[in-house]
């Protein structure tokens, strides 16, 4: 049966062996009728009550593993493809690239969306595009496409690996902020020009857009899905160059900053301006024990700074958006530029 002309480098062929040996029994298609028949016929396989569907034999148990190590040496890394109780993609994969290959575009993009890559040829989107699927595809490279959103005032300059550099003064100059898609940002190589005294990451997009700049602050938002990005850019720039996290007071706003100071490879400080303890009586909102998101319960030990304290001892939690009304908070921002 080994010797048997089978495919061993067919996607369906690999599926169907690696589904046999995580669920016992495969279906019969079209695809992978070579491997399953001489299965057959060597006595590995008998059929089953439903209709295409064959169970391993106990030959067919005791010989698997065998045929695996033979023919598949890296099976066991690709088991983690196999979602379920239903075999994955390949047939999925198999039908529609040989169908896009007919009319492929020449310039095709050295980088591609991940999410859209997947839905386009595996009919959905999952966590990571299966390595041994991608192995088929030309050289190119797959992103989340996040951005990375920065304010500031600065004359400062993302050196990129090839081609000119982005001026982002002059962005600043026409636009509220600096989108950099993931793609662009994997292209920068360092940062020159004139450094900020001060960078500050804030979670409220409104907060973010609508705060008054002081003198060489930079801004970056920093949306949960986006930690990952922020990080990167943040170990740009040199350890002297200090970093607070200006958040909402509650649970996710602690994480998102210790996420930061993890990613980032730098320490993080948490901007809590003096007069926000008179919010307390109008602002604070009962965090929501069923929630994993904003608002949600306290975690972990009920920290020594006073607002902290208050807010984790009776429950409540404090958005940052009110703050961008009161006069005070400039003043504040200009302070930790001092």
């Amino acid at each position: 049966m080994l010797d048997a002309q089978i495919d061993w480098q067919s996607l369906a062929i690999q599926e169907a062996v690696l589904t046999l040996y995580k669920h016992h029994q495969v279906r019969r298609t079209q695809a992978n009728a070579g491997l399953v028949d001489e299965l057959i016929t060597s006595n590995w396989l008998l059929p089953s009550e439903a209709e295409d569907y064959f169970t391993l034999s106990a030959r067919g148990k005791a010989g698997l593993v065998e045929l695996l190590d033979l023919r598949l040496p890296e099976w066991r890394e690709w088991l983690e493809v196999l979602d379920g109780e239903a075999p994955l993609v390949s047939e999925t994969f198999d039908r529609r690239w040989q169908f896009v290959q007919k009319e492929l575009r020449s310039d095709l993009p050295r980088v591609m969306n991940r999410a859209s890559l997947q839905q386009a040829l595996l009919g959905q989107e999952m966590d990571e595009f299966p390595e041994h699927l991608f192995k088929q595809l030309p050289k190119l490279e797959m992103c989340e496409d996040r951005c990375l959103h920065l304010r500031g005032n600065l004359d400062l300059k993302l050196v990129k690996r090839h081609g000119s550099s982005i001026e982002l003064k002059k962005i600043w100059r026409q636009l509220s902020e600096a989108v950099l898609p993931e793609r662009d940002f994997e292209q920068v190589r360092e940062l020159d020009g004139e450094l900020p005294y001060l960078v500050m990451t804030i979670e409220d997009r409104g907060v973010f857009l609508d705060i008054d700049l002081p003198e060489n602050l930079l801004l970056v938002w920093v949306a949960p899905e986006q930690l990952e990005l922020a990080g990167a850019f943040l170990r740009f720039l040199p350890q002297f160059v200090p970093h607070v996290h200006f958040g909402d007071l509650d649970h996710q706003g602690l994480v998102v900053a210790e996420r930061l100071g993890m990613l980032s490879q730098r320490p993080v400080r948490r901007f809590i301006p003096g007069f926000w303890r008179d919010y307390l009586d109008a602002f604070a909102e009962p965090v929501d024990p069923g929630s994993e998101d904003k608002g949600a319960s306290w975690r972990g030990p009920v920290l020594s700074i006073d607002l902290l304290r208050e807010l984790m001892t009776t429950n409540r939690w404090l958005r940052q958006a009110p703050l961008t009304l009161d006069a005070r908070l400039h003043d504040e921002m200009r302070k930790l530029m001092d």
